[in-house]
């Protein structure tokens, strides 16, 4: 079958175009000698996360517990969730994976640490956990200026495991040029560098330190002061990537396909996708809320729930009634979260299908 030939809306990734992204990323993290544990939330899929460890990664990220649970079901035994676990609900689920495969979570309270601490004393488990330091985002996290003191306190706690630190520097997405984008990379690496030389000591081993972005990832050398990098959107791309000199238009793996079901007038289209199929982010300087991977000019400027407007004023492209287009998301992270499954292609021709099965795993 061939991916015109699909019903739409549907989500397709074409393999040349992710096998590319996995395969540059995967280069970069060997050659600046960083373990790579990229961020699963961007496919929420097991069988592109196997692509990932196929080419080194030495485990992967998580967002959300239940994200954990589902690629913990389809064999993946190393697993990194990037977020705090709070309630006996939650910590109940966690220690139960803990007991079967290698699970490391964040802590940046004692108020998070405590209750994990007793719970994995009492199940006799000692639970690997990473501090999470706020470099600038200020979301989670501790201030770098209090993490030596917070080393000492989480330390001290029965079953635990304080294995080290990690960060995102997610303050990337507000930076204006390519070499913002390089400055920040090395900030956050000067930040954890230092405070790795002060912890050290403290923990008695060399400590596991987690950073990194996809726009950033390349911007990493051996000795930086990470010892693992974590991106996600890399594996797909999408217009914000290509807003932050991440990637090309030609390196946006992941496509929404859509019907043209209306041309009221020239110069305009109505696809049969809006904002349950593409969400309704906006990327960072590209206008609208995606671009046609066919042609670049053509833009989605609106969204419905189930109608997606688009401004062919500037595009070569003339679609009729009855074509289909394939849209390149804003956000291909949240995309993933809006189908049940994921159609992979290559040169045009359906090869599989996959299920998205971490796909609402939010709790």
């Amino acid at each position: 079958m061939r991916v015109a030939d699909l019903d739409t809306p549907a989500l397709i990734v074409d393999l040349d175009r992710l096998e590319a992204n996995l395969d540059r990323v995967a280069a970069f993290a060997r050659a600046a000698d960083l373990t790579l544990r990229p961020h699963t939330k961007t496919h929420k899929t097991p069988h592109i996360a196997q692509l990932q460890l196929a080419r080194g990664a030495a485990g992967i990220t998580v967002a959300k517990l239940g994200e954990a649970e589902a690629m913990a079901a389809a064999g993946i035994d190393d697993i990194f969730i990037a977020h705090q676990i709070v309630g006996p609900q939650k910590i109940e689920r966690l220690l139960a994976l803990a007991e079967r495969l290698k699970i490391t979570v964040g802590v940046d309270s004692r108020d998070v640490a405590a209750p994990l601490s007793t719970a994995s004393a009492q199940r006799g488990i000692r639970l690997p956990v990473l501090i999470e330091v706020d470099i600038g985002l200020r979301r989670c996290g501790i201030p770098p200026g209090q993490v030596p003191d917070f080393t000492r306190e989480i330390n001290a706690l029965p079953g635990l495991n304080l294995s080290g630190l990690f960060t995102y520097p997610g303050q990337v997405y507000a930076a204006r040029t390519e070499n913002e984008v390089a400055g920040i990379a090395a900030y956050e690496c000067r930040i954890l560098n230092d405070l790795t030389r002060q912890i050290s000591p403290l923990l008695g081993v060399a400590p596991r330190v987690s950073g990194g972005s996809t726009p950033t990832a390349p911007h990493y050398v051996a000795g930086c002061g990470l010892t693992e990098i974590r991106p996600g959107s890399y594996v797909f791309n999408d217009r914000t990537q290509i807003d932050r000199w991440a990637a090309q238009p030609t390196d946006c793996a992941l496509t929404v396909l859509a019907t043209v079901v209306s041309t009221p007038e020239p110069g305009r289209a109505v696809l049969d996708a809006g904002s349950k199929s593409l969400a309704a982010d906006l990327a960072p300087d590209s206008p609208g809320h995606g671009m046609l991977k066919e042609d670049n000019h053509a833009v989605l400027v609106k969204l419905n729930e189930e109608h997606g407007f688009l401004d062919l004023s500037d595009a070569v492209l003339k679609p009729k009634v009855g074509d289909k287009v394939e849209v390149i998301p804003n956000h291909s992270c949240v995309v993933s979260n809006l189908f049940d499954e994921i159609v992979a292609a290559r040169g045009g021709e359906v090869l599989e299908t996959w299920p998205i099965v971490a796909r609402g795993k939010s709790r």
